[in-house]
């Protein structure tokens, strides 16, 4: 099992992905619905979505290791599940994201060739601004259950 300084790395993992995935999240709606914040917010957005992939993935292997390390409950399956959807939903995000990004935000002020109709079709532009707000939306959802149901899991009498 992995551990950090004698506690499981899943409870120390954790605090990070219920931390930073609801502020992805919100920055994937605001970078989606405030034109003039995306210079602002494309930064900090691409790097929050490209991290939370590898402590998502680390903190549910985490949590798979401390999983065998404890008596099965019917909470700890439900935990388990959430897990599975959110780790899944961290990719996701971090794709959708960066589609939304490539084809929203131009650092220098001129649009590359190459990148073709994602940069010059508006209606795909504005799809992928719209798809990656609803998935920051859901990226907030997820984390807030899962979060829920392993505090339920460790705290239920």
């Amino acid at each position: 099992m992995i551990d950090i300084a004698g506690l499981p790395a899943h409870i120390l993992l954790i605090h990070g992905v219920v931390v930073l995935a609801p502020i992805a999240g919100l920055a994937a709606i605001l970078f989606a619905a405030l034109p003039r914040w995306r210079s602002y917010l494309a930064w900090p957005l691409g790097v929050l979505s490209l991290g939370l992939v590898p402590l998502s993935l680390l903190t549910a292997e985490a949590g798979e290791q401390l999983e065998e390390t404890r008596p099965a409950s019917a909470l700890i399956r439900e935990h388990a599940e959430q897990g599975d959807v959110l780790r899944a939903v961290s990719v996701v995000f971090f794709v959708v994201v960066a589609a939304a990004l490539i084809a929203a935000y131009d650092p220098i002020g001129r649009r590359f060739s190459f990148l073709g109709r994602l940069r010059t079709n508006r209606a795909v532009r504005i799809t992928l601004l719209v798809v990656s707000a609803a998935v920051g939306a859901f990226f907030i959802y997820q984390s807030i259950i899962t979060g829920h149901s392993g505090a339920a899991s460790v705290w239920a009498a």
